[in-house]
């Protein structure tokens, strides 16, 4: 059963996500979310953590959806 703040699978086209909280929202290790960043995904870094915006996450998938690179 899910706790009540869970928020698996849930991604929001305005919110800002460290990569850690992107990661566990997708159920991704760090070698597929190092992988995905290589395939285009758009992080950015500030100070020692990195970031991925909802809306770049969602940008990501569609290009896969529409025959963008898929080795994630």
């Amino acid at each position: 059963m899910s706790k009540p703040n869970d928020h698996t699978g849930v991604i929001a086209a305005d919110e800002l996500y460290t990569l850690r909280e992107a990661g566990r929202r997708l159920n991704w290790g760090r070698k597929t979310l190092q992988r995905a960043q290589r395939d285009g995904l758009q992080a950015v870094t500030y100070g020692r953590e990195k970031y991925i915006r909802g809306a770049a996450i969602l940008a990501f998938f569609e290009r896969l959806e529409n025959g963008g690179r898929a080795d994630v």
